[in-house]
């Protein structure tokens, strides 16, 4: 049972951080924010507001990261399974995220190599 409690929390927490970044997304939430800056600066002064702009940005880059680590895991997953089922697709290609930096930028290399190979005729 205690191993639902994580779970719980942390589609709860993907929730959240979805429903607000898509709602800082907006352009509303720009002129929002712009409003909310200028009225803390007015009342509490630029020390406290400085110290509240601070706390959200921080806040916001975990909220953005985690939506971002979700739309790629989901997009990865999606061409996985175009490169599985495709026949002409190259199996080596699955999963090619998880690999170093180098093995990706020779992947790059050689398919380019592929590209300008097959544009000359060759």
């Amino acid at each position: 049972m205690a191993s639902e409690e994580p779970r719980g929390a942390h589609s709860l927490f993907a929730d959240v951080a979805t429903t607000i970044a898509r709602w800082t997304g907006n352009h509303w939430a720009v002129v929002i924010a712009a409003a909310l800056v200028a009225l803390s600066l007015a009342v509490l002064g630029i020390e406290i507001t400085n110290v509240a702009i601070s706390i959200v940005t921080l806040l916001m880059v975990f909220i953005l990261q985690n939506t971002q680590n979700r739309d790629s895991a989901a997009l990865h997953l999606k061409l996985d399974e175009v490169v599985r089922v495709e026949p002409e697709a190259r199996d080596d290609l699955q999963r090619v995220e998880e690999r170093s930096h180098d093995e990706i930028e020779e992947l790059h290399e050689e398919i380019h190599a592929d590209e300008r190979g097959s544009l000359t005729g060759s």
